[in-house]
């Protein structure tokens, strides 16, 4: 008789997330974090691929080998514009917005930072990003508590 054995594996959430409400475009986004924060946030090669939903996130990445820290810059929206064949509609063109996380809807954009920051050092950060030019707004959010956060594992 043979047994079967299985493991349960969960992914340690384990790292700091903020979003970000701004009408930047990710490229100047980028600029403007890597000029207040002191980062060198460079686009990624390739978009965080989805290829289920049939879409691609744009992600940029620095990786402070000093302090041990990995910053992303994810953004939350992924708009796809597809040619319709239809009388009704004046352009034929339909416009559909995919979400990396579809639970905040209103974040446009997510940094994740993997490594040990102090708290002091995070409303620093936090109060540098909100100071920046075209920056609503932002906060930290709890990864444990978004149902599709395994999305955020890269």
């Amino acid at each position: 008789m043979s047994k079967i054995h299985s493991f349960d594996f969960e992914y340690d959430h384990d790292y700091i997330l903020i979003g970000i409400h701004t009408t930047l475009n990710d490229y100047r986004l980028a600029y403007f974090l890597n000029k207040e924060l002191k980062l060198f946030l460079k686009r990624f090669k390739n978009d965080l691929d989805f290829s289920l939903k049939k879409c691609g996130f744009p992600f940029y990445l620095y990786e402070d080998e000093a302090s041990f820290i990995s910053w992303s810059l994810i953004s939350n929206k992924y708009i796809s514009v597809d040619s319709v064949q239809s009388d009704n509609n004046l352009f034929n063109e339909e416009t559909k917005t995919q979400f990396l996380i579809p639970e905040k809807k209103k974040v446009d954009y997510f940094i994740k930072i993997c490594g040990y920051i102090k708290n002091e050092k995070l409303e620093n950060i936090l109060s540098k990003i909100k100071e920046t030019e075209k920056i609503i707004t932002s906060y930290t959010i709890d990864p444990n508590t978004l149902k599709s956060r395994d999305n955020l594992i890269f």
